[in-house]
């Protein structure tokens, strides 16, 4: 799908530039928030094994590609198949190392419906993107030599994963510069990706020049600031000028979206909700759509308000720092 709206992470492997994100979301909440999703137009789903919700993450995909296949809701000639929803997940820490990764692989492929390798079955198609979750390992102290091992043998697993056609890209989350730089020493495949907290208060500069250096995207998670950020009185200025300039409402959640879209080396952004409503503004056709064009905006009063959220940063982390792990 090379279009504005997807960039290219990996040869002809196109990800959508806004997903929507899982975390926390279980049960009929995470099946529900997943078929808004996609009925608003978003088509990139992220989920993880920890996140306990891929199978209804895979039901709410299921229904969606019902419903095209049967025109409901007026969608004309929309046919859904196997390609038109990109899907993340990720590997917990008690799933590394190599005595566990690759039946928690196989558990992943089962559970979403996707890399299916068993022999004398229909060969389902492969999973978008495969992630390491956490530099760490399960019940290992942060310090220990153990976690790069681990780090390893599972990023090895990874690998024969994307060569066996199980996944179509693999990548990592939460990865510093240290794990990054030190995947020289036993890399065939550098990650595609890394999945880390981004928005105006982490703006992680030290770490985008190293991925830049190494060829690796950045998917920002939290770009809303897990919520924090919405209420800044520095975000709702941006706001203000964003709408000034444009001459229509801009939401805090638009204008936090709008600056990490034009910011380097970020090639999409994972936006958490279960609302129906901020679903489709956030992550929807339309929404994308205006925040991309209030990124790609110019002018004084545009200026302003992105300057207002790059003078945010000061380092941080609504969620974890996966700089104690060594």
């Amino acid at each position: 799908m090379p279009s504005g709206d997807a960039v290219e992470i990996s040869p002809g492997v196109w990800m959508p530039r806004l997903g929507l994100g899982t975390f926390k979301i279980r049960g009929e909440d995470a099946t529900r928030s997943t078929l808004d999703a996609l009925r608003s137009g978003c088509r990139h789903i992220d989920t993880a094994s920890c996140y306990r919700n891929e199978e209804e993450v895979r039901l709410g995909i299921n229904i969606w590609r019902s419903e095209a296949a049967a025109d409901v809701d007026g969608r004309e000639g929309n046919e859904a198949n196997d390609d038109d929803v990109f899907i993340t997940s990720k590997l917990a820490p008690n799933e590394m190392g190599e005595t566990r990764v690759h039946a928690a692989l196989d558990g992943v492929y089962e559970r979403l419906g996707r890399g299916n390798r068993s022999a004398g079955e229909r060969r389902a198609p492969p999973l978008d993107l495969a992630l390491v979750h956490w530099p760490g390992m399960a019940r290992t102290p942060p310090d220990s030599p153990a976690n790069r091992t681990a780090r390893a043998e599972t990023w090895r697993a990874l690998e024969d994963a994307l060569a066996s056609r199980a996944v179509r890209a693999i990548g990592v989350s939460n990865y510093t510069r240290t794990h990054l730089l030190e995947m020289r020493d036993y890399a065939r495949v550098f990650p595609a990706v890394n999945q880390v907290e981004f928005h105006p208060r982490c703006q992680q500069r030290s770490l985008r020049r190293t991925c830049e250096a190494l060829g690796v995207g950045i998917v920002a998670y939290s770009p809303l600031g897990c919520g924090e950020l919405l209420k800044d009185a520095r975000v709702l200025r941006a706001a203000e000028l964003l709408a000034e300039a444009s001459g229509t409402a801009v939401s805090p959640a638009r204008a936090l979206i709008a600056w990490s879209l034009r910011q380097p080396g970020i090639v999409a952004l994972i936006v958490k909700s279960s609302d129906s409503k901020r679903i489709a503004h956030n992550v929807g056709r339309e929404g994308y759509a205006c925040a991309a064009a209030l990124a790609e905006a110019s002018g004084t009063a545009v200026d302003a308000a992105f300057r207002e959220l790059d003078g945010m940063d000061d380092g941080t982390h609504f969620c974890w720092d996966p700089a104690v792990v060594r």
